[in-house]
């Protein structure tokens, strides 16, 4: 659900600039600022959220966060209804930053919660579950914005971004109860003042282990999706289609990623296979190339999204596990928090770098996909980098310990 909400306003926003009620306030390539809006917060403020996760019973601070997301919605909404575009900006800011907070706890306690073994199937499940909710997120966001820009002066289709959001935010809050009681790993970790030394100390034990190329690879990932998502995202001119259709683009690459990332974690069984992430980054490589060069048509473009989304998710998955098993328990939230803000980082100057070569491209955006091929194969470069991992995963992790 929270990945949903983020997702309804974020590709709100990004209709919303390009064609929508805010049509051209940010300039072509606007919907790279709005992307942006949402990636500060996990640069930011990732250096205590990490060492938050693990001072703290995660189920305590994913319960608080899910509270804090129903006003944030409501005041998104309230944004669309006044008109107020930086109203909704700076709410969707907030939302982020709530999220921050959010994510190490939802990705550490799942070796708290599951037998080592079963992590990478855990995993797949819960990326599938995730990309469940942005694939609903992305279909909702088209619809809504669609009825905004029918003008329509009926009271609910103006409160509809405001509505839709605060009951995602309410679902989320019901779903997190049944969490199971969980203890804090380190309650007595030093919080500290400034959370750039969090990257820093992490990031130095990481380099001494096969931990920091995992997550840059796990980054780039991330940077390709951003990448991908800007473009689809204004397609709509391109393919002479509706802001709904191209929601089901948008939605395509989550429903592949979500089953590519399933299948990964019934493949690695009880091992990390980190040899389906080397074979997904050519397959996500060559899935971008064909979307570069084949002619303009929302049936190829179609195909080769979904192409890319199940070889992304076969991709993630082996990298994903291996964060979250190779650190100690009592250092996992900001292992996982560093990781964040190495990926987020990435996705920070995708979306600046789309905003600001995106009028290089004219009226050809599609050749952006040309791009994010270079990006699949450097990230294929990084990981045959990475050791072979034939062990199950509890003895690669006391290997490692």
């Amino acid at each position: 659900m929270g990945a949903a909400n983020d997702n309804i306003l974020k590709t709100l926003l990004g209709f919303a600039v390009v064609r929508g009620m805010w049509a051209g306030k940010l300039g072509e390539g606007g919907q790279g600022l709005i992307a942006l809006c949402l990636f500060v917060p996990f640069i930011l403020f990732s250096g205590w959220a990490g060492p938050i996760a693990d001072r703290y019973s995660k189920r305590t601070i994913s319960v608080l966060m899910k509270w804090v997301e129903i006003p944030l919605a409501i005041s998104a909404g309230v944004g669309f209804v006044t008109g107020n575009f930086w109203l909704a900006a700076f709410s969707m800011l907030c939302l982020a930053t709530q999220s921050t907070f959010f994510s190490p706890a939802k990705y550490g306690m799942i070796p708290e919660i599951v037998q080592t073994e079963n992590v990478s199937r855990a995993n797949g499940i819960l990326n599938m579950t995730t990309n469940v909710s942005i694939i609903t997120g992305m279909l909702i966001a088209g619809i809504v914005s669609d009825k905004l820009q029918q003008g329509s002066t009926s009271l609910v289709d103006m409160w509809l971004p405001g509505i839709v959001l605060t009951g995602v935010a309410v679902v989320g809050l019901l779903a997190i109860v049944w969490l199971p009681k969980l203890e804090a790993m380190e309650p007595h970790s030093h919080v500290p003042s400034n959370p750039l030394a969090t990257y820093m100390v992490t990031g130095r034990k990481m380099c001494k282990s096969p931990l920091m190329q995992v997550a840059t690879a796990w980054a780039l990932f991330y940077l390709l999706a951003t990448i991908v998502l800007l473009l689809v995202t204004e397609l709509g001119v391109l393919l002479n289609v509706t802001d709904t259709k191209v929601s089901y683009l948008l939605a395509s690459i989550g429903i592949s990623v979500g089953f590519g990332s399933l299948l990964a974690g019934f493949l690695s069984g009880g091992k990390i296979q980190i040899g389906l992430s080397k074979f997904a980054a050519i397959g996500m490589a060559c899935s971008m190339l064909v979307a570069g060069l084949a002619p303009v048509s929302y049936v190829l473009i179609l195909i080769c999204l979904v192409s890319l989304g199940l070889f992304a998710g076969l991709y993630a998955i082996p990298l994903q596990s291996m964060m979250q098993l190779l650190p100690k328990p009592d250092h996992r939230g900001r292992v996982l928090a560093t990781s964040n803000a190495l990926s987020f980082l990435l996705m920070a100057v995708g979306s600046l770098l789309y905003w600001i070569t995106r009028p290089l491209f004219g009226d050809s955006p599609q050749y952006i996909f040309l791009v994010c091929a270079l990006v699949g194969v450097f990230a294929w470069f990084i990981v045959i980098r990475i050791p072979p991992t034939p062990l199950l995963l509890n003895d690669y992790n006391k290997t490692h310990e």
